[in-house]
């Protein structure tokens, strides 16, 4: 019976092992290109926002802007995020109706001046 040495067996188990990890790397490679070859390129973000944004009418932004002042008049100097939120909107939905405001002359910023 022939025994094999340490050095011998430790050659061989080395020799295995990175052909095992070059295998496995190869079916790894294999597996990302089948995934990536099969899927459609994502929209960009701007594009998902696109068509989720509604544009209100002109009588929407009126009737927003006239709770949007009462709000602001029953918390004057109040930041537009506790607003939106006694208004039932988010502020993003403020920015028309409070620009119309402004422009009116009915509310101003805390920072300005009353011209």
């Amino acid at each position: 019976m022939h025994t094999k040495t340490p050095a011998t067996l430790e050659s061989k188990i080395e020799r295995l092992v990175h052909e095992h990890l070059v295998e496995q790397q190869r079916l790894v490679m294999v597996a990302v290109e089948r995934a990536f070859s099969v899927l459609d390129p994502a929209p960009s973000v701007a594009t998902q926002r696109r068509g989720t944004r509604v544009r209100r009418s002109s009588g929407a932004v009126t009737d927003l802007a006239e709770r949007l002042l009462e709000a602001v008049q029953a918390c004057p100097g109040e930041t537009i995020t506790v607003i939106a939120s006694r208004v039932g909107e988010k502020p993003r939905a403020l920015h028309r109706p409070m620009m119309r405001l402004k422009h009116e002359g009915l509310v101003r910023s805390v920072d300005e001046h009353p011209g």
